[in-house]
């Protein structure tokens, strides 16, 4: 009988990257969503059929049904798959399975995920090998942002939201950082930084930890498990401090030195932050066993992940880019990396909060981390999860933030026009946030054009 998989929140970004790797199986794949969006349109040229709304009668074909986390059991087409005894995994649970054969390269942390991995992708692909990866965002080097390959190894994200990251048995698991973030689900730091110790000790026997010892957090969980897991081996990557991988900034390039040599290498995108991601990654592929030489110049041509530091246009003279941030340490990273870059420039953020109860826990950190900009402008929040009464708006974080003035600028078309009309020549406008805010910047533009969407 021809498998027949039905993903239920298809649209989501890892939930697309197993149907599409399930695709390169030859399976029949079918799912739905609540809105259209285009990471769906990729799924239907390879012949997914995508529903756009939730109804029971979308499982009653389906041999196999996958959840998002933000699906719950209690959703009606999963009540209804179990009622006719359709097997139902998580997403989690699925990519477990696609990683279970494989020597495997998982990416964790709570900023740097999605570009390392990418960062890794690709760097094993310079090697001309196959590998599998999947990517937690849409990135303009690779067609699709997972495949399963079919190389011994594969890289894939590694997502601590609703513990996803505890389903995998890595070779070799990279840990970025460790700050505190989805305190809505872990409930307190402590709980959060068990967790990723509990990441760490999947490690499969004699397996490696490769861990970022800029971040004190993320140094704290290897000595953690040192003690105790004795059989796994700790390497270390650092921008600041002596470690096995050591990047260090070099004009436009970056020298990396490592336990087998030193290398020069380049990347298009400006930052330490982006460095300690380069870092991660050669590191990573040169402890699988990859081409490190060609990894390296395989990242001089490296344009990225979508919203990380995205070029949105130019108009009279301003230039506006999109930009994930959505914790106060990637937003400050964000401007920093802004700032080198065009050091001349006025900055202009168009910052939208990432859920209520996100500004609330962080709101220490969101009072200074816009402080290397000039202007700032903060734009409805985008509320992904479900009110909890412990809820802070976006107007109120204007009045929060201490260095630079802010203004609540109400929603993503409204900032965006304030943000053209008060627009200076030679302004780089950021628009900032983990939500739909990248709209606004299409929007700037057409203004600054003399059109009016």
């Amino acid at each position: 009988m021809t498998m027949n998989v039905h993903f239920v929140g298809i649209g989501g970004i890892h939930m697309s990257a197993l149907a599409h790797i399930l695709l390169d199986d030859g399976l029949v794949v079918s799912g739905c969503d609540r809105a259209d969006t285009p990471i769906l349109q990729p799924l239907r040229d390879r012949g997914a059929r995508i529903l756009i709304g939730h109804n029971v009668s979308h499982v009653t074909t389906a041999t196999q049904v996958v959840r998002t986390a933000a699906v719950p059991e209690s959703h009606p087409e999963i009540v209804w798959a179990l009622e006719l005894g359709i097997p139902v995994q998580t997403r989690a649970e699925l990519l477990s399975d696609i990683a279970a054969p494989r020597e495997v390269i998982t990416v964790g942390g709570t900023h740097g995920k999605t570009t390392t991995t990418a960062m890794i992708a690709h760097g094993m692909r310079a090697s001309g090998r196959n590998a599998g990866y999947v990517i937690g965002g849409e990135a303009p080097d690779f067609c699709v942002h997972a495949r399963r390959g079919d190389d011994p190894w594969m890289v894939l994200e590694a997502d601590e939201y609703g513990r996803a990251f505890h389903h995998y048995t890595p070779s070799v698991a990279v840990l970025t950082n460790c700050e505190a973030d989805h305190l809505d689900y872990y409930g307190s730091r402590d709980a959060l930084e068990t967790a990723f110790l509990q990441y760490a000790q999947t490690l499969k026997p004699s397996g490696t930890l490769l861990v970022g010892v800029d971040s004190e957090g993320a140094a704290q969980i290897a000595e953690r498990l040192g003690a105790e897991r004795p059989d796994v081996r700790i390497v270390t990557y650092s921008s600041r401090r002596p470690a096995d991988y050591e990047i260090r900034e070099a004009g436009k390039d970056f020298d990396l030195s490592t336990p087998v040599g030193a290398y020069r290498g380049a990347l298009n995108q400006p930052g330490e932050y982006q460095r300690q991601n380069a870092a991660a990654a050669l590191a990573a592929i040169d402890l699988a066993g990859f081409d490190l030489n060609a990894a390296v110049d395989a990242l001089r041509a490296f344009r990225g992940v979508n919203r990380r530091f995205q070029l949105h246009g130019e108009a009279h003279g301003v230039i506006v880019l999109d930009d994930y941030a959505h914790h106060p340490t990637e937003v400050s990273a964000a401007i920093d990396a802004a700032r080198q870059r065009w050091p001349e420039r006025r900055i202009v953020v168009l910052f939208q909060p990432h859920t209520y109860t996100r500004t609330s826990y962080l709101l220490d950190g969101f009072r200074t981390c816009f402080s290397e900009a000039d202007v700032v402008y903060t734009v409805d929040t985008y509320a992904a999860r479900d009110m909890t009464g412990d809820e802070m708006t976006s107007e109120q974080l204007a009045a929060e933030i201490t260095a630079p003035s802010a203004r609540y600028a109400g929603s993503i078309k409204d900032s965006a026009c304030l943000a053209a009309a008060r627009a200076q020549s030679n302004d780089l406008i950021i628009t900032m946030g983990a939500g739909d805010v990248d709209a606004a910047g299409p929007i700037i533009l057409e203004r600054l054009s003399g059109g009016d969407p």
